[in-house]
């Protein structure tokens, strides 16, 4: 049995945005891929991944006060020390204090009022059927049913 991880899309995907890694399209290529260890929350400092079980990781993008400030966190085990950043293993309960030095980006959460608002603006820029705006605009009236076209008179 493969080792399972935790699935960040279910755990975390309705606060966070969930991304891919870049490995995960190469693998998609050649057939459909639901993979949780591909799934990464990216952050303003770096990303946080699956490490297997109960466990995430952190990569950061850069030494200094961020990978610090991870160091000093109880719980936080520092696995990679490189000179372009750093990699730290934490159980799923420190999530949040490893987010908020990590700052993860939060997904776009609209209200009905704004989804509204939003659908009145692009409204004119929505889709609509070459024949059924020709029609229109040629005749004058209005547009007829999809399946049945004016027929061209000479």
């Amino acid at each position: 049995m493969p080792p399972t991880c935790l699935d960040l899309q279910e755990t975390f995907g309705s606060r966070y945005r969930i991304e891919f890694e870049e490995s995960y399209y190469a693998e998609r290529s050649r057939q459909t891929v639901d993979d949780p260890w591909l799934q990464i929350i990216p952050c303003r400092f770096g990303h946080i991944y699956p490490q297997g079980g109960e466990m995430l990781a952190a990569a950061t993008k850069r030494r200094g006060r961020t990978a610090t400030m991870l160091r000093q966190v109880p719980g936080v085990e520092v696995r990679q020390d490189g000179s372009d950043g750093i990699n730290v293993v934490f159980p799923v309960d420190l999530f949040p204090a490893v987010a908020a030095i990590m700052r993860p980006h939060r997904r776009a959460v609209l209200t009905d009022e704004q989804k509204a608002t939003a659908r009145e603006l692009l409204a004119a820029y929505a889709f609509k059927p070459r024949c059924l705006a020709t029609c229109e605009a040629q005749t004058g009236l209005p547009t007829p049913h999809v399946d049945t076209l004016p027929v061209p008179t000479a």
